[in-house]
């Protein structure tokens, strides 16, 4: 079993509530639900970092992302993360 460490955060008060409720809903410890969440956080982090780091390579060997590369790249983006079975907006 991993070592364990206590910290002692403050949040507003919403989130506290909403935190509680979906423990108590899923039959978790609140520290579980943190653990999960802030886990999934830091490789989310650690994803977008590494990304944002091939972008800028990429810019240093290419030069400037042109404007419809960028408008390609934000549909691929919006169509990755919307909802299945959801028709896509536009703006």
């Amino acid at each position: 079993m991993a070592e364990k460490v206590k910290f002692s955060v403050s949040i507003d008060a919403e989130l506290g509530t909403a935190l509680r409720q979906f423990a108590a809903a899923e039959d978790e410890q609140i520290s579980a639900v943190i653990s999960r969440a802030l886990e999934q956080y830091l490789d989310d982090r650690r994803v977008i970092r590494a990304g944002l780091r091939a972008m800028a390579d990429y810019e240093a060997a290419y030069g400037p992302f042109s404007e419809q590369e960028m408008a390609e790249a934000d549909a691929r983006v919006a169509a990755l993360l919307e909802p299945p079975g959801e028709e896509r907006r536009t703006a």
